[in-house]
């Protein structure tokens, strides 16, 4: 997932979204098939050296987000990020997947 021109109203609810320790989805009730898809999916992104985290809304939208360090070994997400988050975790959500996304820091020369 690449930062892309998102609506200004998911803008807006971008603003709301929290980033929690990845812990925190053993205590959401999640089936234990799904816990474990997402236990695979956060072990897989951290030996490709991601971070991963859990990305909420107030609204009940989430998503296991993993997050690319950029060179220096800082992950930036930014309002434009979490509203693409939003809307893919949304999406998804909405067709019954498991809004399991990562996002990429692109970098201009």
């Amino acid at each position: 997932m690449v930062a892309t021109s998102a609506s200004h109203g998911a803008v807006h609810l971008a603003r709301f979204g929290r980033l929690q320790p990845f812990e925190t989805l053993r205590r959401v009730g999640l089936s234990s098939t799904s816990l474990a898809r997402c236990e695979r999916y956060r072990r897989k992104r951290e030996r490709l050296g991601a971070r991963v985290a859990l990305l909420s809304w107030p609204d009940g939208t989430w998503c296991v987000l993993a997050m690319h360090p950029t060179r220096a070994g800082l992950v930036v997400l930014g309002d434009d990020s979490k509203a693409d988050a939003y809307d893919e975790a949304r999406r998804m959500m909405q067709d019954d997947l498991l809004p399991l996304l990562a996002l990429r820091q692109e970098f201009n020369a």
